[in-house]
Formats: structure tokens, C-alpha cells, sequence
């Protein structure tokens, strides 16, 4: 088995290693995404995706600290306690720049996301430990009507079988949210790093340059310890201490209230997404987190019975370390197989458009489109790269109806208003006034 292990864990010419237990619960038929059909080779496919970006986790750890070989736990445990004092330092110096912060990193996420400024509000909290007491940290039970048939293992049925069962339908939107779920997650992770843009990082260095090398050490060393150190993430994971990020959507829908409430005479967004950072890296990450959320929410099922047990199942704060490792390379390996077109400055913004086109799509083809755009076969992402493109038309078509509205001065018809409502609505925005 140990020789089975070292075949599918490819460190390529890193020298350091993941953490024991962690190779293991890669190699487990039983882990969070072995059994996903989106992953078509099981676990061989989470472990090629999580050593692909450990390797470049790695790399990065070893630029930031000039250290050729950090395989010695002695030589990670001098680079970590190294990294932490430097908390209390930045700490201090937010402290006194907190709202030049707050709004630094709303712009520089909103931004990073292509999103437009007036589709959220956005409420950000900079340098306290956020609570943990009302996370999910753990599965929620199934009913007892539903344990009889958990004991039994789903057959998850092939993609050309339409008529699927209740039980089939909700596995299927368990494996459809975890994938969304772990491209939230990528997608988010380039916040630990915007501070790296040139723009970002000027700014930065008018409050003072040391930030920019703080931040550099502990983002690296935090990512490299979710390899590395899996005993003290699960502790984390299982139970909120450490955790130093947070966000949540206070959405009108969500609270079966009416949306797009006023302040001060002006109409809100229908979605407020509230975020917590202890450090600048960490609030832009939340930020960005809600940001890719609230699209999210798109692939969610349309019966609101199997959703409840979807969320209940999957959206879970243990679940989170494995979306933070895979993750990342999902969202790269997808972006690699999008139309070339989709990064025209013409198309700055449709990423958003097409990413709510895409989780609508029903759970079964998704999971199809996904597995072929992370495949290892050029012909299966081809495959992807030719229905994102069908998508990516419709989202222009998406799009441009939207801009079209914003130039509008005013509408004849109530009911045509009423049907845009609806549709923006639907969106988690407010249309345009």
C-alpha cells in the first residue's frame, strides 16, 4: 500500500513532504472528493490536484524565505514561530490605518472579482478574532427517515440516465455543492495575495513597507501548514480556534423579507456580504469569499427541501481545509480550459455572468463539464472548453442585456419592469436605477 502511495503523490522536485495522516486521507476512497463524479480516476485524481498544488505552495514558501530545503520539521517550526511575531507589528500598524484598510480591500477584491461596484454592499472588519460560535461545524444529522437508506451506499447513476430518484438527486447536489464550494474557496485564495499588485501594494507602502514582506512570510507559511501540520488544521477545523477570517450574506431572500432596502433615501443591493479579517490578506480573501458566495448560490437546487439538506450536509467548517487545498488548482485547471476570448478586456466582468450560468447548470452535466476540464486527457477538455464556450455566449447575451438596461432612462411598459425586477432579483442585485 505504502508503494501505492508514493505513485500517486507526485512531489516532482520538491523536497518537502505533506504530512503522513493527510496522504493518507488523499489516498482514502472515503476522503471529501474520492467518490465525486466530477473526480473520474476517484482518488488518484484529489491526489494529483492536491500534490500539484502543494508543489506549488512549496515553491512559493521557499522563494519568500531563501531556504532551498524546508523538509526538516525543525527548519518549519523556526519558519512559522519566525512568521508569527510579525503579527502583533502588523496588528499595531493597521490598527491606526483601519478604514483606509477596510476600503483598500473592497476596492482591490471588487476589483480582482471584475464585479460591479453597486451588486453588494459590502461590510468589512478589520483586526479582531472573529466569532466562531454560530459556524456549522460538523455534518447535519439525516432524519430518521433517511438512515436506512444512508447505511446503503448510493450508487451514483451514469450522466445519460434522466429520471433519478430523490435519494439520487440529492447525492448528486451533495457532490455538485462541494465542487462550487471548492471553487469558492480557489477562487478566494487569490486574496491572501492581492497585496501583491503593484497598485495594492503602493498604497500598502505609504502606511509603511514592512507590511508587504509581513504579509508575504505569513501567507506563505499559512498556506504551506495546511500540508504540513494536518493535525492543528483538523483541531482548528473541528472547532474554530485559530480561525482568523469569516464572512456571511445577510441576503433579504434568505430571511423571506423583502429586498432592496433603503438607507438614507437611496436603494440598497439586495445582498449585503459582511466580512471579517484579523489581518489585511485575510479580510481581502473573506471579501472575495462572499463575493464568489453569492454566485454560489445559483447552484443550488430549485426544491428547497433537498437544498436545506444540501447545506446541511456539505456546508461545514471541517470541510474546508480540503476545499482550500484542491481548490485552487480546480479554478486553475478551469480557467486553462475557457475560451481565450473570456480574458478579452471587451469581456472584463462576463467571468461573474458565466460563473451564474454555469451553477445552474443541473448538477449531472456539471459534474461532467468539471471532470473534463480537470482531466489529464486534452480531448475531454476540449470537450469542456466547447460547452464553456456555448456558456460564455449566453452570459454576453446575460451581460449585455443588463448594460443595456443601465443606459435605459426609464421603461413603458409595468409589466416588462416587473419581469427585469424578477430577473435581477434572481440575480442576489439590485437592477439599476
Amino acid at each position: 500500500m505504502a508503494k501505492k502511495l508514493k505513485e500517486q503523490i507526485d512531489y516532482g522536485n520538491t523536497p518537502e513532504r505533506m504530512d503522513p495522516s493527510l496522504v493518507r486521507k488523499l489516498a482514502s476512497p472515503d476522503n471529501l472528493y474520492a467518490q465525486n463524479p466530477a473526480m473520474k480516476k476517484g482518488p488518484a485524481d484529489v491526489q494529483r490536484l492536491v500534490s500539484q498544488r502543494f508543489q506549488k505552495v512549496a515553491d512559493k514558501l521557499r522563494q519568500v524565505t531563501g531556504i532551498q530545503d524546508l523538509s526538516s520539521q525543525q527548519v518549519q517550526g523556526m519558519v512559522y514561530n519566525e512568521m508569527m511575531m510579525k503579527l502583533p507589528n502588523i496588528m499595531r500598524i493597521e490598527a491606526a490605518h483601519k478604514d483606509e484598510l477596510i476600503q483598500l480591500a473592497i476596492d482591490a477584491s471588487l476589483e480582482e472579482g471584475q464585479v460591479p461596484e453597486g451588486w453588494y454592499q459590502i461590510e468589512g472588519h478589520l483586526g479582531e478574532q472573529p466569532r466562531t460560535d454560530d459556524f456549522r461545524y460538523q455534518p447535519e444529522e439525516p432524519e430518521e427517515d433517511d438512515e436506512e437508506e444512508d447505511d446503503e451506499k448510493i450508487e451514483i447513476p451514469s450522466f445519460n440516465v434522466e429520471d433519478l430518484t430523490d435519494e439520487e438527486e440529492l447525492e448528486l447536489e451533495k457532490h455538485k455543492r462541494n465542487i462550487i464550494n471548492a471553487i469558492i474557496q480557489g477562487a478566494a485564495k487569490k486574496g491572501h495575495y492581492i497585496f501583491q499588485k503593484p497598485d495594492v501594494k503602493a498604497r500598502l507602502d505609504a502606511i509603511d513597507p514592512s507590511l508587504y514582506r509581513d504579509y508575504l512570510g505569513i501567507m506563505a507559511i499559512n498556506d504551506f501548514m495546511y500540508f504540513t501540520m494536518e493535525q492543528m488544521i483538523e483541531m482548528m477545523s473541528q472547532t474554530g480556534q485559530g480561525v482568523a477570517g469569516k464572512v456571511s450574506l445577510d441576503d433579504a431572500d434568505d430571511e423571506g423579507e423583502e429586498g432592496g432596502g433603503e438607507e438614507g433615501g437611496e436603494e440598497q443591493p439586495d445582498t449585503k456580504i459582511i466580512a471579517e479579517g484579523l489581518i489585511f490578506p485575510i479580510l481581502c480573501h473573506e471579501i472575495i469569499k462572499g463575493l464568489e458566495e453569492a454566485k454560489g448560490r445559483h447552484g443550488h437546487s430549485k426544491n428547497p427541501d433537498i437544498r436545506d439538506k444540501v447545506r446541511g450536509a456539505v456546508d461545514v467548517l471541517s470541510n474546508e481545509p480540503m476545499q482550500l487545498r484542491i481548490g485552487p488548482e480546480i479554478v486553475e485547471k478551469i480557467r486553462f480550459a475557457l475560451p481565450d476570448s473570456m480574458f478579452d478586456e471587451s469581456n472584463k466582468g462576463l467571468i461573474n455572468w458565466f460563473h451564474i450560468l454555469l451553477y445552474q447548470v443541473p448538477a449531472q452535466e456539471f459534474l461532467e463539464i468539471i471532470g473534463n476540464a480537470i482531466s489529464e486527457d486534452t480531448s475531454k477538455v476540449k470537450k469542456a472548453t466547447a460547452r464553456f464556450e456555448e456558456i460564455m455566449k449566453e452570459a454576453q447575451d446575460m451581460k449585455g442585456e443588463f448594460e443595456d438596461y443601465k443606459e435605459e432612462e426609464g421603461i413603458d411598459s409595468e409589466d416588462e419592469d416587473d419581469g427585469l425586477d424578477d430577473f435581477f432579483g434572481s440575480l442576489g442585485i439590485s437592477r439599476p436605477k
